[in-house]
């Protein structure tokens, strides 16, 4: 049904105009925050801004226990890329990550002399991604173009522009790759090639932040085979690629095993980081509650219901449409593809693992994008069943 309606839409009047419309309707926003921020992710002079950074980690409360100072997530990344680059042992700094991330922004400043530059070129391999994704799954240009313009252009993308760098962009566009090259190993025949990539992009995700999310990256796609009932050859490839992933997270720690440290004691970190990211398990289920209705529950002070300015009413409704789509998928009342239910397995089991605590819609730009993509798939779906209806009549 997908292929029939990409085809059917490229058969369009001026379809090539119209692909080239809307692609440069869908960029023009991120360019023009681009041009009216280029200072900050162009210009040079990192190391001048160096010491106010020092200063303001000297002063928060990861050196002063008694009145501490705060320092913002953006100032404290750039911070640490800059320590990491004069070789630093990357855990005597900040620990609550794995050092991938920040050793990027070090290698923005190195190429660039400038913190912010290489985030530019993350976000749009993030946007590239989910088109890609959307091609694969939508078989259109133009409708591919749908999804992508939704996300790279609502608040919640948009303003990690202003906030910048963050390590939850540079992380985004592995998230993303990983399921495209995940995709591309389940329907082509070289798969073990895929496969091979889709680890590398899974070491990328678990050795930039929490390793969670390459864990439930992980688990998305065994489950897609536990599903489909096939420990074949494939599985068993599948499943031999995934050490990679441990060795880029390990290669990550380079600096620190050059420094004395052992490989055991990398993993004993990563202990470390599960436990302390483990305090966040509570508020269960507020997750739905912010996307459906934007009601965030907060977790510091008096801990009162806000809303969040990013929000946006195309959340629910897709979410909808996408569960619509899973059940009436489930109960084969309409045609799921096979990157498809990659999707409904990803968006069903990152919306579990938001669930089991505190929220934020931080933590929603893995999500939304596959949202969109199968809300849209939905909806032509839907309009071609109700068109051979007609027809039928």
């Amino acid at each position: 049904m997908g292929n029939a309606a990409g085809k059917e839409i490229s058969k369009f009047p001026f379809y090539n105009l119209l692909c080239v419309v809307l692609f440069l309707v869908t960029i023009s926003q991120p360019l023009y925050i681009l041009f009216q921020n280029k200072e900050a992710f162009f210009a040079k002079g990192y190391m001048d801004l160096y010491e106010q950074y020092h200063n303001l980690y000297n002063s928060s409360q990861y050196v002063q226990k008694e009145n501490p100072g705060i320092i913002p997530d953006e100032a404290l990344e750039a911070f640490a890329a800059g320590t990491f680059l004069k070789g630093l042992n990357p855990i005597l700094i900040v620990h609550d990550q794995p050092p991938l991330g920040r050793y990027i922004l070090s290698l923005s400043i190195l190429l660039f002399d400038n913190v912010n530059t290489i985030i530019v070129l993350l976000f749009f391999l993030s946007g590239m991604g989910v088109f890609l994704i959307a091609r694969l799954i939508l078989h259109n240009t133009l409708l591919s173009f749908v999804p992508l313009a939704i996300f790279i252009n609502e608040p919640l993308f948009v303003n990690k522009f202003y906030y910048s760098p963050l390590l939850e962009p540079i992380q985004l566009p592995f998230i993303i790759f990983a399921i495209y090259f995940f995709m591309q190993g389940i329907i082509k025949k070289n798969y073990f090639k895929w496969f091979i990539y889709t680890s590398v992009m899974l070491g990328f995700v678990i050795s930039i932040r929490f390793f969670i999310l390459g864990v439930l990256l992980v688990f998305t796609m065994v489950l897609y085979f536990l599903i489909k009932k096939k420990f074949d050859k494939k599985f068993a490839l599948f499943i031999l690629s995934l050490p990679i992933a441990a060795i880029i997270l390990l290669v990550s720690y380079t600096r620190t095993i050059q420094l004395g440290s052992s490989i055991l004691q990398i993993f004993g970190i990563q202990k470390y980081i599960f436990y302390y990211h483990r305090a966040q398990l509570s508020l269960p289920f507020s997750f739905w509650d912010l996307l459906f209705f934007n009601r965030w529950h907060t977790w510091w002070g008096e801990r009162t219901i806000i809303s969040d300015p990013q929000w946006i009413f195309i959340w629910p409704f897709s979410a909808f449409l996408a569960l619509f789509f899973s059940l009436l998928g489930f109960f084969r009342k309409i045609s799921v593809s096979e990157p498809e239910k990659v999707i409904v397995i990803w968006i069903i089991v990152y919306s579990l693992f938001l669930s089991l605590g505190e929220t934020s819609t931080r933590y929603f730009p893995p999500l939304l994008p596959f949202v969109y993509i199968i809300a849209t798939s939905f909806l032509v779906k839907i309009i071609l069943l109700l068109k051979s209806k007609f027809k039928s009549k």
